[in-house]
């Protein structure tokens, strides 16, 4: 995950729910310098997970075999239940595990990003990032209690009609709290992948901004008046470009159009220094890619798992209770809520990935048009680098899960056409539940 001054109200929530057990270390100025392991964040974040886990199948169990079930009415309904509770285990218990196993991977993914927040630190938007990324966190855990609340309310409702005298079945429901706790790690899980997940991306988007900015040609504006000008010794490429913007702003000598005449006014070694650090940039931004994919990776495919059986359980329960005709609007009410919650999950992962590969191949777009118009050889040179770097590495800007399927929007067509198949088999069986008799219930 990104752990930097933009995100570090996420780290630490994310810290509190068991996904980050680190501790920052910073220099003398307070900046963020490195990550170590603190034994005592571990324990705890073991302790949690496995707690947790262990009270939400106790919590199935309980419900399972009481004489009066609250969620477990028929074997459709225990089946769907039980892999709907089971899938969330699975998913917020690998979320975890990529804090308590990632480490090592997650400093290498932080030193790319701080390596590259030098070169470009001109075009950083700290204060945007970090206001979008605590809007981003409390909208979603807002959102989250609210549909737990809602959903509480009504399973409470649902018990008190299913309960006697001798039998206390609001205790059910009160067995299923675990499994809210559980939701609320899975989500901040999300939050902290999409953070680090448009952490690349602006890091892409800031880069073409460089490039755009060097070789105005490539934005096809070819009359831009320019002067001679002596640029100073590259040590940050993103004020390099600022300030050779600034002191071409008020030029007045005649236009050129090609990128020979900017090198006869200023050095080529100077511009082919700038694209060859870019380069670099570009090469170490698809390492964190990678990076992302091999720590996320198998959390993720659980996650995708989940968001599918979860769409699929929740539009079959918001389905029967439509077609019933003594419809809750507060059931249907939290069961729409749910059907939100989850498919934002779905976005939460597809959107940043999906935002991370147009980043990338706009790049590619950027250098081709640069290829287009520039005629000096020694800048053409490293724009053959580039190029052919862009093409290798074109799976590299992917996000694949655990190398099992590419996170992209095609994704999200594969997603509802299996939901519409399942919850189709899921209402047969169904019809085929309420056909038999029904069971001798104890009075």
């Amino acid at each position: 995950m990104e752990i930097s001054k933009t995100t570090e109200a996420i780290f630490y929530v994310s810290r509190v729910f068991g996904l980050s057990p680190y501790q920052i270390i910073r220099n003398a100025k307070g900046h963020i310098i490195d990550y170590t392991e603190k034994r005592i964040w571990y324990i705890y974040t073991i302790l949690v997970i496995v707690a947790l886990d262990i009270l939400t199948f106790y919590g199935i169990h309980y419900d399972m075999t009481s004489k009066r079930p609250v969620r477990m009415k028929t074997s459709t309904s225990r089946v769907v239940t039980v892999l709907d509770i089971s899938i969330i285990v699975g998913a917020s218990t690998s979320g975890v595990l990529c804090g308590l196993f990632g480490l090592s991977r997650t400093r290498k993914f932080n030193h790319i990003l701080r390596t590259t927040d030098e070169y470009l630190s001109s075009y950083s938007e700290f204060v945007r990032k970090k206001r979008r990324g605590i809007i981003f966190l409390v909208a979603t855990l807002v959102t989250l209690t609210v549909a737990v609340v809602v959903d509480i309310i009504v399973w409470m409702r649902a018990a008190d009609k299913l309960a006697t005298k001798t039998i206390d079945t609001r205790r059910n429901v009160w067995h299923y709290m675990t499994i809210y706790l559980l939701y609320y790690v899975l989500v901040v899980f999300h939050v902290v992948f999409t953070q680090s997940a448009l952490g690349i991306a602006d890091r892409f988007r800031f880069l073409n901004k460089v490039l755009l900015n060097v070789f105005p040609e490539s934005t096809l504006h070819l009359f831009q008046p320019i002067r001679v000008i002596k640029l100073p010794v590259v040590q940050n490429v993103s004020q390099a470009v600022d300030d050779l913007g600034n002191k071409t702003k008020n030029a007045t000598t005649a236009p050129i159009t090609t990128l020979t005449g900017v090198s006869t006014k200023v050095p080529p070694i100077k511009l082919a220094e700038i694209l060859e650090r870019l380069i670099d940039i570009h090469s170490s931004l698809g390492q964190a890619v990678h990076l992302m994919s091999t720590v996320y990776g198998a959390a993720i495919i659980v996650g995708l798992i989940s968001c599918l059986l979860h769409v699929v359980a929740t539009a079959y329960f918001l389905l029967l209770e439509i077609l019933d005709d003594g419809s809750s609007g507060l059931f249907c009410t939290a069961q729409l809520l749910w059907l939100v919650v989850h498919n934002a999950r779905l976005l939460m992962v597809v959107e940043p990935c999906h935002t991370i590969l147009s980043e990338a191949m706009r790049t590619t777009k950027i250098v081709c048009d640069i290829q287009r118009y520039c005629k000096d050889p020694s800048i053409k040179e490293k724009l053959e680098i580039f190029w052919s770097q862009l093409v290798v590495q074109k799976s590299y800007f992917t996000f694949s899960a655990f190398g099992m399927c590419k996170i992209d929007r095609e994704i999200i067509t594969s997603f509802f056409g299996t939901i519409a198949t399942y919850l189709v088999i899921l209402i047969q069986f169904q019809r085929s539940d309420t056909s038999a008799p029904p069971p001798i219930e104890d009075k």
